[in-house]
């Protein structure tokens, strides 16, 4: 199993090699029934069997909601084998803590590191595991504990047609930050193209108020009727609706080779709520995780895993 690949986390957060005692803190989990965790799709391959899972430590939560960096990546060899004899090599449960399987407990008797346990495999970590209590459809997040989180809807994705007020709203007011993420052979003829190809919207609910993700998941190339080629470069996007207009909070054009796809939201009980996306490219994958409060979106925390 090979999840992420351990890269920059916010300057604040733990970096690999820092203190092991962790206090009031919880792990968090990407819990999958694919047969590979990435954001290419949420999951990858086949599901697994009805009750089992891969699990794929992703970072230390804090009760404030401050995330840290687990002492662990592939630049830190000796951090990771305290980690897999402290951590990987022992039992744990955890409980779901996002709206799809919510109720779910989540039961790792062990985890591997590789290439540690594995000398075939690329960098990472993480095991397989069983769950009850509730269905997991596809991929969700868990925690060692789920006393500060508190419930939230299901993140719902957009009809075409539900989409398009969202997607008109977000071309009016930025078209130019549209078409930057559009790549257009002009060889072949043409001189215009929709901005908003490819794109597909999001709801979530927060504090009683509605969010959208906006996002276009891989770099697509597209011919139309007059032979002209588009390329459509990945962008991810937060906002939301105000009198008709597209509030843009967050917007990331991303880097071309990347895939970044939502994981789940988590609520915490002191009001913090926060975005899991996965994020892939050619040679590893990762997360990312953005925080919401007050009405506003910033990048708290990227990292976690392996790759090769």
């Amino acid at each position: 199993m090979c999840v992420a690949l351990g890269v920059s986390v916010m300057a604040w957060a733990q970096q690999p090699g820092g203190r092991s005692d962790h206090g009031g803190d919880v792990m968090v989990v990407a819990v999958a029934r694919g047969t590979n965790l990435s954001a290419s799709g949420t999951t990858s391959g086949e599901l697994l069997k009805k009750g089992k899972v891969e699990v794929s430590p992703l970072a230390w939560l804090a009760p404030t909601g401050d995330w840290r960096a687990i002492d662990c990546d592939n630049d830190h060899p000796d951090a990771c084998l305290t980690f897999d004899r402290d951590y990987l090599k022992k039992p744990h449960t955890y409980s779901v803590i996002s709206a799809d399987g919510r109720g779910a407990t989540v039961r790792v008797e062990t985890m591997k590191l590789t290439p540690q346990d594995d000398p075939d495999s690329c960098f990472g970590y993480g095991g397989d595991g069983a769950y009850s209590g509730a269905s997991i459809s596809e991929a969700t997040i868990a925690a060692s504990s789920a006393d500060f989180f508190t419930a939230g809807p299901l993140p719902k994705r957009l009809s075409e047609e539900e989409a398009e007020p969202v997607r008109k709203a977000l071309a009016s007011s930025y078209r130019e930050k549209l078409e930057e993420a559009v790549w257009v052979d002009w060889r072949t003829g043409g001189a215009r193209f929709e901005s908003t190809l490819g794109l597909t919207v999001s709801s979530i609910r927060i504090d009683g108020e509605e969010f959208f993700i906006v996002k276009r998941d891989s770099e697509e190339e597209q011919t139309d009727l007059n032979s002209r080629k588009y390329e459509l470069e990945p962008l991810f996007a937060v906002g939301r609706m105000d009198q008709g207009r597209f509030d843009l909070l967050y917007w990331q054009k991303v880097d071309g080779d990347e895939n970044e796809r939502l994981l789940g939201v988590i609520y915490l009980k002191n009001g913090r709520d926060y975005i899991v996306d996965t994020v892939s490219d050619q040679e590893g994958s990762w997360f990312r995780v953005y925080g919401i409060q007050n009405g506003k979106v910033t990048l708290v925390f990227e990292g976690g895993g392996g790759g090769c």
